[in-house]
């Protein structure tokens, strides 16, 4: 039986609003290399290209492989990328550590084939106790704009073969950039045939913007359950990741070509905003929690930033591809104010009752937000796009507010970058967003009545990998909902998936792709609309 992710009974009801909605009951308002350098934990490569491992690695011990979660790859820049694996012999022993206790040393290597018989690059780096036994290379000199392959070895194991790629140099045109958007993969409800086309999809990125895992305590009527209870202690976070990366569609994904991640708020918490949990702990215990859950992320993903030393860990950073486009990853969690007005996140809110504006709510916070408008202002590249978490359109029905926990609840914050991006006549600007399990996309506007406001952007909302989305719990009829009630182009409520994005530097062509039936891991999976955005114009088109 498929049963609701945590939060979904606000969900509900919503759905049964838009409903009542779409029947007429509301109005509607509104180069070559040969060495390289560990990256976070400290260990650096010895550049060596020697034919075989050295002696300590075949003396590992280790009678079984330790590569049970994968290799992944990403944040390329022209002239590197990071490797990431992690060792497991035992991927959910209780204490969280994969069944090793020691420090082990993991000889990387870097090709130009898969067939390793010239390596570009190779080294050895420390997969130590204290980071899980995780593993982040900063593979330095490579060639810019071309694609690599990469593994690992300990002792006489030899990790899955993954595929990578650098960016290209920085000045160089860009004919052509295709990646995935994703995110929301909660484990127990569906399988990964999203992932598996991803991984068949020949793509050069993959932007994945949150709830990478889900925190909530195990169901045992769940199509695939998760051991334990809630996520809390540091081994909690590892074993959920590491039960994730039990799947081999995930893994498959993860090999296929570099990705660029941001987090949102199950990795932590469901609906945490800075250290105000949902769930009632204090801000100290809170702090001791997210610290946690952010080592594990950093222990999980192929991230370029030192390790967190404190519940204080900034993932916001750049990524470039040439000339074409400029990508700012945002962090929507962790310097947020909590969510306007007290109110329940399992209820709407009154714009009557609530004077959300009054609240004057930050999302991103001073320091991100002022990084975020000094980048776009100094951006060159044709393209501008913000990979973040939550919906920036406005989901408004008449007096009602559907979720607070978005932009909505923050229309201050929206307002001055949307502001911004028009008073600096910074042009094809593109919010790519994930968190509501619905597919759609809509042009974004500067507050104001709708005769004046100026659309400035355009935003496209990929649906989920698995979560449930908004439609499933109470069967509604995807054609009762006219996406044009909030102004938007295209809406899908139903399935799930992801969306693939080919850009050039005269157009951007979304795919809305959709699994069929998300409870069968070998689904057909298909493209169910394409929405294009020429450049120069912040409009959208359905083709």
């Amino acid at each position: 039986m498929v049963r609701p992710v945590d939060g979904l009974d606000r969900r509900q009801f919503l759905t049964r609003l838009l409903a009542a909605a779409a029947a007429g009951g509301l109005a509607a308002c509104a180069s070559d290399g040969d060495s390289g350098s560990g990256a976070g934990n400290g260990s650096g490569g010895t550049g060596s290209t020697a034919g075989g491992p050295p002696e300590e690695l075949l003396a590992s011990g280790l009678a079984t492989s330790p590569f049970t979660l994968g290799v992944s790859s990403g944040d390329p820049l022209p002239d590197s990328v990071i490797l990431w694996t992690r060792l497991a012999v035992d991927p959910l022993a209780a204490d969280g550590a994969g069944g090793l206790t020691d420090d082990h040393s993991v000889r990387w290597e870097i090709s130009a084939d898969d067939t390793f018989e010239t390596l570009v690059a190779s080294g050895d780096v420390a997969a130590t106790a204290a980071l899980g036994h995780s593993v982040h290379v900063d593979v330095r000199g490579l060639q810019a704009g071309t694609r690599y392959h990469y593994r690992f070895r300990v002792g006489e194991h030899t990790s899955p073969v993954g595929r990578t790629g650098t960016a290209p140099a920085d000045g160089a045109a860009v004919d052509e950039l295709r990646f995935a958007l994703a995110s929301c993969q909660n484990v127990e409800v569906a399988y990964y045939a999203a992932h598996r086309s991803i991984a068949e999809s020949d793509l050069d990125l993959v932007l994945f913007v949150g709830d990478y895992i889900y925190e909530g305590a195990g169901d045992p009527d769940a199509l695939r359950t998760v051991p334990g209870g809630k996520c809390i202690t540091l081994a909690d976070y590892r074993n959920r990741y590491a039960f994730y990366h039990q799947d081999d569609d995930l893994l498959a994904a993860r090999a296929s070509c570099p990705w660029i991640v941001t987090w949102d708020d199950h990795e932590v918490e469901n609906n945490y905003a800075d250290l105000d949990s949902q769930a009632g702990a204090s801000a100290d215990d809170f702090a001791e929690q997210r610290f946690a859950a952010y080592q594990a992320y950093y222990e999980h993903q192929p991230i370029r930033l030192d390790p967190p030393e404190s519940a204080d860990w900034p993932i916001h950073r750049s990524a470039r591809w040439g000339q074409l486009v400029d990508f700012f990853v945002l962090d929507g969690r962790q310097y947020r104010d909590d969510q306007p007005c007290g109110s329940p996140l399992d209820a709407v809110v009154s714009r009557t009752e609530c004077d959300i504006e009054a609240a004057g709510a930050d999302m991103l916070g001073a320091e991100q937000e002022q990084w975020l408008t000094d980048g776009l202002r100094a951006a060159t590249a044709t393209w501008k796009v913000l990979a973040q978490q939550t919906v920036m359109s406005a989901l408004i029905l008449g007096d009602i507010v559907l979720n607070v926990d978005q932009w909505d609840g923050y229309p201050q914050a929206r307002r001055r970058l949307l502001e911004h991006i028009a008073a600096n006549d910074i042009g094809d600007v593109v919010v790519l967003t994930g968190d509501i399990h619905t597919a759609g996309c809509g042009v974004l506007r500067t507050d104001g009545a709708e005769s004046v406001a100026e659309p400035v952007a355009v935003e496209f909302v990929c649906t989920s990998i698995s979560s449930n989305g908004l439609a499933t719990a109470v069967g509604l009829d995807p054609n009762t909902l006219d996406p044009a009630i909030f102004g938007l182009t295209y809406a899908e409520l139903i399935h799930r998936g992801y969306c693939r994005c080919t850009i050039t530097p005269e157009r951007w062509s979304t795919e809305f792709l959709i699994v069929e039936d998300a409870t069968d891991p070998d689904s057909d999976v298909t493209v169910a609309a394409t929405v294009v955005a020429e450049q120069g114009t912040p409009a959208l088109t359905v083709v």
